[in-house]
C-alpha cells in the first residue's frame, strides 16, 4: 500500500476515533414547551376561577434571546390593551406574527408593538387584522424559544422565525408563489405611528410611540418601538391603508388608527421570501445599525443554530438527573420562562433613551441597560434566581436601576416602559439592590444607597411627581404612625388601600436597606431603619391573631374576615398575608403565641387549602416549617406543589406567571432551596425532585465554579431527614458564601 494511502486511512480513523469520544452536547431545548402558560389553568389554584387574567398564566411561545429587546410570537388578538396577551391557546386563527414587548405572564400591556401577516393578494384581499383571521397549525414538536413554524393550511404559506438579542428573522414559504405579499401593521391604539415603504432602499421603515398605564395614564413615555424591515427579494406594488382608508401604490401613513403598509413579491422558483427585522427603543438609525450587526447576511439557519446554542448553553448552568420526563419539560420550561425579562433596552452601540423625564440620549458605560421590572413580583425568587445562573446580566440589571434613579430622581418602584409606575405596592428596587450588595455583587454601593435611602426617608415635594410614581406611596404617614392607617386611603396609586399589606412591605424593604447600611458603615440609619423594620408589630391585632386594618388613633377595624378580600389587604387574605415577614420569622413567632401556636396555624393553613400559590405573597409560607424544626412538613408541601400547582401543557400555570416569577419558584423548588428573605443571604432547604442536580456557576462569581444537590435514586419526591454539607451535617438551611465556594448537598434518610 502506498504511503499517501495510508496516511489517508490513518487520517480517517483518527477521525472516527476521535468523534466518538466527543460527548454530544445536551439538548436541553427538546424539554422547553413554550406552549405551557398560554391557556385557561388547569391548576389546583386555578379552580373555581374563570374569565378572569388570574386564571391563565398569561404566558406566551416567544422566540427571543434570553432577556431580549423584542420578543416574536403568533398573533391571535391585535390590541395592545392591558391584560390582553398577544397569544392565547386554543384559539383556531391567528391574525400573523407580532414583534411584541408583552411583559410575559403579566396583566400590563403590549406596547411599540408590529404584526407581520404574509397573504396571497388575490383581487380585493382581506388586510384588517380582525378581518383576516387564518385558521393555522402550529408546529408544537418543533417550537422552542430559538424557533417556531406556522403552516397556514388553506392559502399554503409556511412562515418561520429565529431571533437574536434585537432583532427577528423570518422565512416566508408560499406553494403559490403568485400573489405573494407581505403586510406590516403599526399596533397603536392610540392612533399614532409611522410606516414608510422605502422602494429605493428596499426597505420598510416605522415607529409605534408608547403610551402609559398606572401613573401618568395615557401621557406618551418619551419612547417609542421602533423597526426596519430587510427582505432578500426585490419587492413591487406597494401600498398603504389605514382602517379602510385604501391606497394602492402609496408608501407613507402618519398618525391615523390602524396604519398599515404592504408589498408583493414576483417570485420565480423557491417561492420564498427571507424577512430580517432589526428593533430599538431609541431610533430607526438604531434598529438598522442591530440589525447590521446581528443579522449581517442572510443564513437563516445559521442564525438559528446560534441561538438554539446560546439557549443551551444557558439552560445548562442546571442540568438535572433522574425526573420523569414530565418533570424534565416542567423544570426547563420554567427556567426559559424565568430567563426572559428583564428586557434589554440599550442598542448595540449602548445607547438608550434616559428613564421618565430624561430625553435625552444615554451611552451605557460597560454594561447592557434592561428595562420592564415586574419589581413586587421578580424581587423574591426570580432576581435571585438569575444572581445565580446569569450574574453578569443580573449585575447589569441592577446597575440598571441605579442609573434609573440618577436620570428619573428616585429609585423607582415598578418601572415599566421606560417609565415610573406606582403599580404595585412596596419598594423592591431596594430589596433587589439590598440582596446584591450583600452577595457581593460589584456596582457603586455608595450611589445605588443614596437612592435607597432617599426613598426609605422622603416623599416628593411636588405632588406632580408623587402622582407620577416617584417615591414611596403614604411613606409620610407610615413614617408618622409606623403603620399606614385606614385613613390614609393612598389615593395616587394604581392600588389603593391595601394599608396592611404595604405597612408589612416597607418593614421589609426597610430591613433590607438596613443590611446595606450596615455594610457601608451608616450606623445611625442602620439603627433607624432596623426599628422600623419590625412595623409588622403595629398592625398584628392581639385580639384577632392575624394582621388587621388600624385607625389613626390605633383602634384596629372590625371590617375583618379571616380569608376574605379586604380592601387593606394586596391579593390576598389577612390570613395569607400574616405570614409576610420574612426578615423577622422569629419575631412573628412570637406575636403568634409562640412555636407551638405558629405551627399549628401553619398547618391550618395548608390543611384546610387556604395557602393560595396563584399568587405571589404566599409563595414564602412553604419553607416557614423549617423554622419550626418541621422540615419533612417543608418537602411534603414543597414538592406537593410542584406536582398540583404546576403541569405540562397551555394550562400548566396556577396564575399570572408574572415575569418568571411563578416559574422560578419552581425551579428553585425542584432543585430543593428557596430565598425566603433576600438580603438575608440565606436559603432554606426542601429537597430535590431528581437525584441530582448540578449549578454549573460562572467562575468569575463564584470560584467554586459546581454547587451539586444530589438526592440519590428513586428519589420519588419522597421526603429526607437528613443532609449534608461536604461531608458535614448541617440544618436545612445554607447561604450563598456555601455556593460561592462549591460544593455538594448530600440528601439521605441516613440518621
Amino acid at each position: 500500500m502506498k504511503i499517501k494511502q495510508i496516511n489517508i486511512l490513518l487520517g480517517l480513523l483518527l477521525t472516527v476515533l476521535f468523534s466518538c469520544n466527543q460527548e454530544e452536547p445536551e439538548n436541553y431545548l427538546q424539554y422547553v414547551d413554550p406552549l405551557i402558560g398560554t391557556g385557561p389553568a388547569r391548576t389546583l389554584a386555578a379552580q373555581g376561577l374563570s374569565g378572569d387574567h388570574v386564571a391563565y398564566g398569561q404566558t406566551i411561545p416567544a422566540v427571543t434571546a434570553p432577556f431580549g429587546m423584542t420578543q416574536w410570537v403568533p398573533q391571535t388578538g391585535s390590541s395592545e390593551k392591558k391584560c390582553v396577551a398577544p397569544f392565547y391557546s386554543g384559539t383556531l386563527s391567528i391574525q400573523g406574527f407580532r414583534a411584541t414587548h408583552w411583559l410575559s405572564g403579566s396583566c400590563t400591556q403590549d406596547y411599540g408593538s408590529f404584526t407581520v401577516y404574509p397573504l396571497n393578494r388575490i383581487g380585493n384581499f382581506k388586510f384588517l387584522p380582525n378581518q383576516r383571521n387564518t385558521r393555522y397549525l402550529f408546529d408544537a414538536d418543533n417550537a422552542s424559544p430559538a424557533y417556531f413554524k406556522v403552516l397556514f393550511p388553506e392559502p399554503n404559506i409556511m412562515t418561520e422565525a429565529t431571533a437574536t438579542k434585537r432583532c427577528g428573522f423570518f422565512r416566508f414559504s408560499w406553494l403559490d408563489p403568485k400573489n405573494a405579499t407581505i403586510i406590516i401593521d403599526v399596533n397603536s391604539d392610540e392612533g399614532e405611528g409611522y410606516i414608510k415603504i422605502d422602494m429605493e432602499n428596499q426597505e420598510i421603515i416605522a415607529y409605534n410611540p408608547i403610551h402609559r398605564i398606572y401613573s401618568g395614564t395615557g401621557k406618551p413615555a418619551g419612547i417609542a418601538g421602533y423597526f426596519v424591515a430587510k427582505f432578500d427579494k426585490t419587492f413591487v406594488n406597494p401600498g398603504t391603508f389605514a382602517g379602510m382608508d385604501f391606497v394602492h401604490g402609496s408608501t407613507e401613513r402618519k398618525n391615523q388608527k390602524k396604519i398599515s403598509a404592504y408589498i408583493s413579491f414576483d417570485l420565480a422558483g423557491d417561492g420564498m421570501v427571507k424577512m430580517k427585522i432589526g428593533t430599538s427603543f431609541t431610533s430607526i438609525e438604531n434598529a438598522r445599525k442591530n440589525l447590521e450587526a446581528e443579522i449581517p447576511g442572510w443564513d437563516f439557519n445559521q442564525t438559528k443554530t446560534k441561538l438554539e446554542k446560546t439557549w443551551n448553553n444557558l439552560l445548562g448552568k442546571i442540568e438535572v438527573q433522574g425526573g420523569e420526563e414530565k418533570d424534565y419539560t416542567k423544570f426547563y420550561t420554567a427556567l426559559y420562562h424565568s430567563l426572559i425579562h428583564p428586557r434589554l433596552y440599550s442598542d448595540i452601540n449602548g445607547e438608550y433613551r434616559g428613564f421618565a423625564d430624561d430625553s435625552t440620549i444615554h451611552v451605557t458605560d460597560g454594561f447592557d441597560y434592561y428595562g420592564d421590572f415586574s419589581n413586587w413580583d421578580i424581587y423574591r425568587a426570580q432576581m435571585p434566581l438569575l444572581s445565580l445562573i446569569v450574574p453578569k446580566e443580573y449585575n447589569d440589571m441592577v446597575k440598571s436601576l441605579i442609573a434609573k434613579a440618577e436620570q428619573g430622581g428616585w429609585l423607582p418602584i415598578f418601572p415599566m416602559w421606560n417609565s415610573y409606575t406606582s403599580a404595585m405596592i412596596g419598594d423592591h428596587s431596594s430589596s433587589i439592590i439590598a440582596d446584591a450588595c450583600m452577595k457581593g455583587f460589584e456596582f457603586d454601593t455608595e450611589k445605588a444607597y443614596k437612592y435607597m435611602r432617599k426613598n426609605a426617608f422622603e416623599s416628593p415635594t411636588k405632588i406632580k411627581d408623587y402622582r407620577d410614581g416617584k417615591g414611596r406611596r403614604s411613606l409620610e404617614s407610615y413614617i408618622e404612625f409606623g403603620y399606614i392607617p385606614l385613613e390614609d386611603e393612598v389615593l395616587d396609586a394604581f392600588h389603593k388601600g391595601e394599608q396592611v399589606s404595604r405597612t408589612l412591605e416597607y418593614a421589609y424593604d426597610d430591613w433590607a436597606v438596613a443590611q446595606v447600611a450596615k455594610k457601608l458603615g451608616k450606623t445611625q440609619d442602620y439603627n433607624e431603619l432596623s426599628a422600623r423594620a419590625l412595623n409588622y408589630t403595629n398592625v398584628f391585632d392581639t385580639d384577632k391573631g392575624w394582621v388587621c386594618g388600624r385607625f389613626a388613633d390605633g383602634t384596629f377595624t372590625n371590617e375583618f374576615s379571616l380569608n376574605g378580600d379586604l380592601p387593606y389587604i394586596t391579593e390576598g387574605t389577612p390570613k395569607q398575608y400574616t405570614w409576610y415577614v420574612p426578615h423577622d420569622v422569629e419575631g412573628l413567632m412570637k406575636l403568634m403565641g409562640g412555636k407551638d401556636k405558629f405551627q399549628k396555624e401553619l398547618n391550618s393553613l395548608i390543611e384546610n387549602k387556604e395557602y393560595w400559590h396563584g399568587n405571589e405573597p404566599s409563595h414564602q409560607i412553604p419553607y416557614l416549617f423549617n423554622y419550626v424544626d418541621d422540615w419533612q412538613k417543608t418537602q411534603t408541601v414543597v414538592k406537593n406543589l410542584l406536582v398540583t400547582e404546576y403541569d405540562v401543557g397551555p394550562g400548566g400555570l396556577s396564575g399570572n406567571d408574572d415575569a418568571g416569577q411563578m416559574s422560578a419558584w419552581y425551579v428553585f423548588g425542584a432543585i430543593g432551596f428557596y430565598p425566603v428573605c433576600p438580603g438575608s443571604n440565606e436559603y432554606q432547604l426542601s429537597s430535590p425532585i431528581f437525584s441530582k442536580v448540578t449549578l454549573n456557576l460562572d467562575k468569575k462569581y463564584y470560584q467554586g465554579k459546581k454547587f451539586v444537590f444530589e438526592a440519590g435514586p428513586d428519589n420519588n419526591y419522597k421526603a429526607f431527614n437528613s443532609v449534608k454539607l461536604n461531608g458535614k451535617r448541617i440544618k436545612p438551611m445554607i447561604t450563598h458564601g456555601d455556593i460561592q465556594k462549591g460544593g455538594k448537598l448530600k440528601f439521605s434518610m441516613g440518621k
